[in-house]
């Protein structure tokens, strides 16, 4: 069952729509739906009050999609803590979203703003233009950021992406910010364009593939060689196969390409973080 939601005019306050969700409407009428409140201010106010509501009544959340148009840069929290089914967004959306989802699929057709993915658990997200700083990150003062689940980008990725991140898969098709991947505790970045400074401070567990070039490491990180490594095509592959857009020009998912690798951070216990680099586009960190 599909729910067309269009936003009747940009919001002059932005609104807190965390409630946009396929477990919030599933079972629900259209009449029901539209009563569904969301936060505008100090205000809370039903969804039909923005948004024009059109499509069937929704049964399982499994079986609910539901798709947003409008300008949205102005709405918050779509798709917050999404525990199933599917949400769409055609054009741009404003902050978290998909902070705290646990399963479904979200895609946006443009750009979200900051602290989208924030502490994930699950489920996949994709994001076909750019992407706000503290993506896939934790809260200030938590303890962890993203801990499951698949995050595809587009475009650019601003700083702070991963933080504290302990699991889950992140590919980004374009440059990454400053300070990526910062107290990092395990899982997986791929990252097509290039890799801003300061990045895996803190980190002791993770990989990060650099398919584009790394600005610089920081000196906690210890080289370790050059060399052809196996299970790198995996990942490649893993990344063709689901984005092969996302694969840099020239470079094909085989065993024959070499890579620099880098542990970390040394400045912290039992660091076990690997940041692995082309060779090809990347000869200035081992010069």
């Amino acid at each position: 069952m599909t729910i067309l939601l269009t936003l009747k005019e940009k919001p002059d306050i932005p609104l807190e729509a965390d409630n946009i969700t396929p477990s919030q409407f599933a079972g629900k009428s259209l009449m029901e739906i539209g009563e569904i409140e969301i936060h505008q201010g100090n205000r809370s106010l039903p969804l039909e009050e923005f948004f024009e509501i059109e499509g069937d009544g929704t049964k399982e959340i499994d079986e609910t999609e539901i798709i947003l148009k409008g300008n949205l840069k102005q709405v918050k929290m779509i798709g917050r803590g999404m525990n199933g089914g599917r949400l769409s967004v055609e054009g741009d959306t404003g902050m978290y979203l998909g902070a705290e989802m646990i399963a479904g699929r979200i895609k946006v057709s443009g750009s979200v703003d900051a602290w989208a993915a924030a502490e994930q658990e699950g489920g996949n997200i994709q994001i076909e233009g750019n992407a706000g700083d503290y993506l896939c990150a934790g809260y200030r003062g938590s303890a962890e950021g993203m801990r499951g689940g698949r995050v595809y980008v587009g475009g650019d990725v601003g700083r702070e992406l991963a933080s504290q991140m302990r699991r889950g898969f992140i590919a980004v098709k374009g440059n990454v910010g400053e300070m990526a991947a910062v107290r990092m505790r395990g899982g997986s970045i791929m990252i097509g364009g290039g890799l801003g400074p300061r990045v895996g401070i803190g980190a002791t567990r993770g990989m990060i593939f650099a398919l584009g070039r790394v600005d610089s490491l920081p000196p906690t990180y210890k080289y370790s060689g050059i060399s052809k490594r196996e299970f790198t095509g995996y990942y490649l592959r893993y990344l063709k196969l689901r984005r092969p857009d996302f694969m840099p020009e020239g470079l094909e998912p085989t065993e024959t390409e070499k890579w620099v690798k880098f542990v970390g951070d040394f400045a912290e216990g039992n660091p076990r973080e690997e940041i692995y680099a082309r060779v090809a586009l990347n000869e200035h960190l081992v010069s």
